[in-house]
């Protein structure tokens, strides 16, 4: 929350605010003045009493709001860890392959690991496997040229 009030916007907030609590406090002051005075009354001394509560609700809205704004910033931080700690390697890649290490979360196999890949599939991969024996892809193989 510290790093939060250092912003120019925060130290704007907090300067506005404490100003308006010194203001309502003079407010209150001259009122209670005011009140004492021949010419005052009892609508001064009820000014008088308002002007701390006006100082109070600055003070209260001020702080609502960094509140507000630190668990924001809080949960969007807890919402990007998950996502840092999904891309942590779990273990280094074979020294053959292509690719990096393999992600958290990641099963061996690709997405569809463990699960049957159906009449479907099983038909097309044994398609791109004549054609790779054949050493043709399907791109040669629609390709007109």
């Amino acid at each position: 929350m510290l790093r939060l009030l250092v912003t120019p916007r925060w130290i704007g907030w907090t300067l506005f605010a404490l100003a308006a609590v010194v203001v309502c406090g003079l407010m209150a002051w001259w009122q209670v003045v005011r009140a004492e005075s021949p010419g005052g009354s009892l609508l001064n001394a009820g000014y008088a009493f308002q002007w701390p509560l006006f100082g109070l609700f600055f003070a209260a809205l001020w702080w609502r709001m960094l509140r507000a704004e630190a668990k924001a910033l809080a949960e969007v931080r807890a919402a990007e860890a998950p996502a840092d700690r999904a891309l942590r390697p779990v273990r280094a890649a074979a020294a053959d392959s292509p690719f990096g290490p393999r992600p958290a979360g990641v099963r061996e196999g690709g997405l569809d690991a463990g699960t049957d890949p159906g009449p479907g599939r099983a038909q097309y991969n044994a398609m791109l496997a004549e054609l790779a024996a054949r050493g043709r892809t399907p791109e040669k193989e629609t390709d007109p040229s």
